[in-house]
């Protein structure tokens, strides 16, 4: 069986992409980088498709709106309307609220900070892992750390609509101990209802090998390069690509 083949979609104002291709990899998947503006035709021959972070287009008008309004990202809701998998990641998880493909849900300024915040954080998977075909491979209530970057990711949007989320159990990955962004329901990661695209707000890939979190975890310099919890992420969209080839 061949290697799935991924595409991580670069803006201008990308600055994920190399971790998230380096990860990607990792996990036993063909991934490259791919321009927005390469040919929108192209993109139909790949798999499954990740949206790193950054700050597309500078973030004008708000985070991951213009990017969200590409051809591109067209071309991806289509096909992730076929089955296929989608992860945004950061500003990835921002264009795929501000593209409608979460349906009513927005991302905001960080409150009560009302600024960018960077911090590690640890999210635990709260939803049955077979909710999100992107998590069905993950353990039960897995605890993983991640890199929380960003200025505009609290999820929010109508009482209503979190009951709604809350009922289905879309909200997907929680931060534990509260979220220090304010996010409703202490949402760290959303999925759509048909569970085939995840929007994540902190960073798995940015914490993904032990030397990136060895300032904190001294013990990790012996194993450097050994994968952390983190990576699960990636394994487990190389799993739901590999279950429906």
């Amino acid at each position: 069986m061949s290697a799935a083949r991924v595409a991580v979609l670069v803006f201008p104002g990308t600055n994920s992409e190399e971790e998230t291709v380096d990860a990607c990899r990792a996990a036993g998947m063909d991934a490259r980088p791919v321009l927005w503006s390469e040919p929108q035709g192209d993109l139909r021959n790949f798999d499954a498709y990740v949206l790193p972070g950054g700050f597309a287009h500078e973030d004008r008008v708000r985070a991951g709106a213009i990017a969200a309004r590409s051809q591109s990202l067209r071309v991806i809701a289509q096909e992730a309307q076929r089955g296929k998998f989608v992860l945004g990641i950061c500003n990835g998880a921002q264009m795929l609220a501000e593209a409608g493909l979460l349906g009513p849900i927005a991302l905001a300024r960080n409150l009560p900070a009302g600024h960018f915040q960077c911090r590690l954080v640890e999210v635990e998977l709260t939803a049955p892992p077979t909710r999100c075909a992107l998590t069905a491979a993950m353990p039960a209530g897995l605890r993983v750390p991640m890199a929380m970057a960003h200025g505009e990711g609290r999820f929010t949007g109508d009482r209503q609509t979190f009951d709604q989320l809350e009922r289905q159990g879309r909200i997907i990955f929680r931060y534990v101990g509260g979220a220090p962004n304010g996010s409703l329901c202490d949402a760290a990661g959303v999925c759509n209802e048909e569970g085939n695209i995840l929007a994540l707000m902190p960073h798995p890939e940015r914490v993904a090998w032990n030397y990136n979190l060895a300032f904190a975890r001294p013990e990790l310099h012996a194993n450097p390069m050994g994968l952390t919890a983190a990576h699960a992420v990636f394994a487990a969209l190389a799993a739901a690509v590999r279950a429906v080839a």
